[in-house]
């Protein structure tokens, strides 16, 4: 009886998927044709071109064979990859109002429930409200690092990775909801991450079968092939807890008189609420999402960075030693940087674009989606196509970013030909770049910065005190991050440890 029931199920999803394949064959109106790419394969298409492990090396070599766009065909999707500066201006910028939409996965927004997140949200009014309300709080907001990050680096350096964790949950969730995280095991902080993962694996294109054929998504948790529901379910929860709960607990503050300012409270005073009024209340929804989405994207945004910051410095310790020089010129021996000295630490800032350049957070970024068929320098581009931009590829451009674009060079930002990683592709394209740029690269200027006025950081040592290389790999998915890596973190001089001391005093 099993096994006729997995046939029966096997005979329906060939039956879906022919179905599928050839209500998603779009022919191109007569003298166009499809962007060049891997020639498809009858019935699945490009199936078995799209990568699963290393995926920004595949989207090198397409770019290299094909040119400034990439045309495949995944089981009737047509997916468009834009490779090169000219290309993402005209679609992203000019044409912004077809290449604005987001792709509607029954995976992330139907299973996961994702669909409240605005850096996923289709273009329309509703996406432009929680814009407009995180754009009004943090346009210019400047966050700043926690000393208490130094001292739990002074203390327990072998720990590095989890501090960053737990740094970047206590900025974000006191700036966003006025919650102090506990010390350790934070369970809203832990209950991020676990959203990360989940986002790191539905985000993929083409990893979850249910995204190329939807129907999929109304079959039982116990039908042969259907473990996604059952994952989907369990990551469905997360989520939910982490925009409802910590956004409940400011509400709560809030409602008992607190007077603790943060971004949840600040725009709930400003609406003074009335829960009859249907309208306030669609804007109390704008805030929590809008907060979640916050708590989430500067969670993985800041982690990351800082991993491939202090990867960089141990590969790099000519660069450091340069960094330290300016930071000690200009501050002396008695106090850690501010963020109104930027303008003064020319060279970390350039250490902070490079970071941004030499290993971008996520290789494709946020896809975008056709909101109607187009034709760009003679292809056609079918409605409903979703589109890439090939970050680290744009990243990498040597014609933009100079020879070497390869190897940790942070110099090469004092050239004035030279684009701004922080405001032109790292955080997105178009109107749907992540309008917390600013408070993004404010923080990792201030957190790079004091990390280097108190620390050194260098290969790891055995029990003998012995250096020995550093050993690394790169994730595979939809975040480009190192792997934790082991790594020697010591304070500079006594005379830094006195200042960790003092600023903690």
């Amino acid at each position: 009886m099993a096994v006729f029931s997995q046939l029966i199920a096997f005979g329906c999803l060939l039956a879906a998927l022919y179905f599928k394949v050839f209500k998603g064959r779009r022919i191109p109106p007569r003298g166009l044709k499809f962007p060049p790419g891997p020639s498809p394969k009858p019935l699945i298409g490009n199936l078995l071109d799209f990568p699963m492990a290393r995926e920004w090396e595949t989207y090198h070599e397409w770019a290299q064979q094909y040119g400034e766009l990439v045309h495949i065909n995944v089981l009737g999707k047509h997916m468009l990859f834009v490779n090169s500066w000219r290309m993402a201006y005209e679609l992203f910028d000019k044409r912004s109002s077809i290449y604005s939409d987001r792709p509607t996965t029954p995976m992330m927004h139907d299973l996961m429930g994702f669909g409240w997140a605005f850096v996923f949200q289709p273009y329309g009014e509703w996406w432009r409200r929680h814009r407009k309300a995180m754009h009004d709080q943090f346009h210019r907001s400047v966050v700043s690092a926690k000393r208490e990050l130094l001292r739990r680096l002074n203390k327990s350096p072998e720990d590095y990775d989890a501090h960053l964790h737990w740094l970047t949950g206590a900025i974000i969730m006191e700036m966003t909801y006025g919650i102090q995280v506990k010390p350790n095991h934070d369970p809203y902080v832990e209950n991020a991450e676990t959203v990360l993962v989940a986002i790191a694996e539905a985000g993929i294109p083409g990893r979850f079968l249910v995204d190329t054929l939807p129907f999929l998504k109304y079959v039982p948790e116990w039908f042969p092939g259907a473990g996604f529901k059952r994952k989907a379910r369990r990551w469905r929860q997360a989520i939910s807890d982490m925009v409802d709960l910590p956004f409940e607990a400011a509400r709560a503050k809030l409602e008992a008189g607190s007077t603790d300012a943060c971004f949840v409270t600040k725009l709930l005073e400003d609406l003074s609420l009335h829960k009859s009024d249907p309208i306030k209340e669609d804007e109390v929804t704008v805030i929590k999402n809008t907060a979640g989405t916050m708590f989430l994207g500067g969670a993985d945004t800041t982690v990351s960075a800082m991993r491939a910051f202090l990867l960089a410095m141990v590969l790099h310790p000519e660069v450091q030693r340069k960094a330290q020089k300016e930071l000690d010129d200009f501050l002396g021996p008695g106090r850690l940087p501010e963020i109104e000295d930027m303008d003064q630490l020319p060279y970390i800032v350039a250490i902070a674009k490079e970071t941004l350049r030499w290993r971008p957070l996520a290789p494709l970024g946020v896809p975008h989606c056709t909101s109607q068929e187009d034709i760009v320098d003679g292809y056609y581009i079918p409605k409903g196509t979703i589109v890439f931009g090939n970050i680290v590829e744009l990243l990498h451009n040597e014609e933009h970013f100079g020879p070497d674009t390869d190897k940790f060079i942070p110099e090469r930002h004092f050239h004035p030909d030279v684009r701004d990683p922080a405001t032109t592709g790292a955080f997105g394209f178009g109107r749907r770049a992540c309008p917390g740029n600013t408070m993004a690269f404010n923080s990792l200027f201030i957190v790079f910065a004091s990390i280097l006025k108190v620390f050194n950081i260098s290969n790891p040592r055995d029990e003998n005190e012995k250096e020995f290389p550093v050993e690394y790999d790169w994730t595979s998915g939809f975040f480009f991050v190192p792997t934790p890596f082991k790594c020697t973190i010591k304070p500079r001089s006594e005379e830094a440890e006195r200042l960790l001391l003092y600023q903690n005093n």
